[in-house]
């Protein structure tokens, strides 16, 4: 149960996140990504206790394929901030969280499926976790992140978050 509980925190860091992944093979939208996003709890569902209650992420374009990413989020109380550096190259990144959890390894990879979609997975010490699909809407303004977990150990995991340009 620790296990699960510590689970939840590190996957509503992650899976804001996962902002920092998404890319696309055209400048146009990569430009919509990239700014600042706000979590709209009102339109996220989930497990009461395991859906982030607020949560904002910044994305910037480091240059040479590079993105950073910076967020801060609330689920079940506890509150966090993660950040993440990558480039879109199919390979694990890592996610620093703070608190920082000792002795766990948090990361992340991405594949592009679509101009606006996008399939992420999370690991934990290596262990796939979940996995999460990200779409952004046609006009720009809204990101609807799905994750489900995976496996029974982490299927209270699964939830629907809803972003907005901030």
């Amino acid at each position: 149960m620790k296990l699960l509980r510590w689970s939840l925190v590190v996957l509503g860091l992650a899976v804001i996140a996962v902002l920092a992944l998404l890319t696309a093979s055209n400048v146009q939208a990569q430009d919509a990504l990239v700014g600042s996003w706000v979590l709209d709890p009102a339109k996220s569902q989930g497990s009461a206790g395991l859906v982030p209650t607020a949560g904002t992420a910044t994305v910037t374009a480091g240059g040479g394929g590079k993105y950073t990413s910076v967020s801060e989020v609330s689920v079940g109380g506890a509150t966090g901030h993660s950040e993440i550096t990558y480039s879109i190259d199919g390979k694990d990144y890592a996610v620093t969280t703070t608190p920082a959890q000792p002795g766990a390894a948090i990361t992340q990879s991405m594949e592009r499926v679509s101009d606006t979609v996008w399939k992420s997975s999370l690991k934990v010490n290596g262990q796939l976790i979940a996995t999460v699909t990200t779409e952004v809407s046609s006009d720009g303004n809204t990101l609807t992140q799905t994750t489900t977990g995976v496996g029974q150990q982490f299927a209270a995991l699964s939830s629907t978050v809803v972003f907005k340009r901030n």
